[in-house]
């Protein structure tokens, strides 16, 4: 029997068009299979559903590939979410995977797909964050150790690795990895007052809280390096190239921050001196299809524009 994966992901809001996006990227790089999405709103505009199938409602994406789109009820902002969703999916929705992926909807795939999957043979697959490494003695870590000590666990592995939230790859033989973030997602959320919260919602009730500074101002981010630290399920970590972060990298693009490449004007930007990122260029290059996420028009002018920022970029950069 071959191989089964599944991937997962969340989305509300305009996320829905880095998800297209993304489906695009895994289509084109070789994924066969399900896409669960876990969907806080209404049906992106673009997914003509099939017939609703039970708990999910499904889009066929190309052949071979289908998306389910799960309605998410949690009170949780969905980046405290993630873990909890993909126990969801491996327990209740797709026990029989025997990989599961979560990617962020604003992550665009670049290596053939087999490669993930190759990639979970050696560990639990993980990407270090632009702010990696954070070393073991660094007092992000003591704040965390402190907070464990609280609830009477315990460190079972340092690392200095400082991984980042947006993706995360298990093989069947690694999913208890899972509980140990749950666990630590929990622990976050006692910290900063309930999951509600965020480091995309504290700039409008506790400001302080995203001070780097703070321990916790990364909360899922901060909750899955304290599950490297608690856990005992072997790992296997690639550079912030991995990302996209740094030069070199050929596996994905992230886009970070609040202004995605949907949201981007690019000829603002480039004339302030901010060029377009790799993962701006990766984005647009992946756009077209086979989902039709945007008309001709609009993937033109931006395709355009994006060349036009590309090429003040070589010139004019913001020191």
């Amino acid at each position: 029997m071959p191989v089964t994966s599944s991937i997962c992901t969340l989305v509300e809001g305009d996320y829905h068009l880095g998800l297209g996006v993304l489906a695009n990227s895994l289509v084109r790089h070789g994924f066969i299979g399900v896409i669960w999405v876990g969907l806080r709103g209404p049906l992106p505009p673009w997914a003509k559903p099939n017939a609703p199938a039970g708990a999910w409602t499904e889009f066929t994406a190309a052949p071979g590939v289908v998306l389910r789109f799960v309605p998410v009820t949690t009170s949780a902002h969905l980046t405290n979410f993630k873990p909890e969703f993909i126990q969801q999916v491996w327990t209740q929705l797709d026990p029989t995977a025997a990989r599961l992926f979560y990617f962020d909807p604003d992550i665009v795939v670049r290596a053939r797909w087999s490669f993930f999957e190759e990639w979970t043979d050696y560990g639990v697959a993980l990407v270090e964050d632009v702010n990696s490494p954070l070393p073991e003695t660094h007092p992000r870590r003591g704040a965390w150790r402190r907070a464990l000590g609280r609830q009477h666990r315990g460190v079972r592995r340092e690392s200095a690795h400082y991984v980042n939230g947006g993706f995360v790859g298990l093989a069947g033989s690694d999913r208890g990895f899972l509980d140990e973030w749950r666990e630590a997602m929990a622990l976050v959320g006692t910290e900063i007052g309930g999951l509600e919260g965020s480091m995309f919602s504290f700039g409008a009730t506790r400001p302080d809280r995203q001070s780097p500074d703070y321990a916790f101002s990364k909360t899922d981010q901060d909750a899955l390096n304290i599950a490297l630290m608690t856990g005992l399920q072997p790992l296997s970590v690639m550079g912030a190239e991995g990302m996209d972060f740094r030069p070199g990298g050929w596996t994905m693009s992230h886009a970070l921050g609040p202004d995605k490449p949907w949201r981007r004007n690019y000829l603002r930007a480039a004339l302030a001196g901010r060029a377009p990122s790799p993962a701006d260029r990766e984005f647009w290059r992946q756009a077209a299809g086979p989902i039709a996420i945007f008309s001709p028009l609009t993937l033109a002018v931006r395709r355009l524009a994006l060349a036009v920022a590309v090429f003040l970029g070589r010139w004019y950069r913001r020191n």
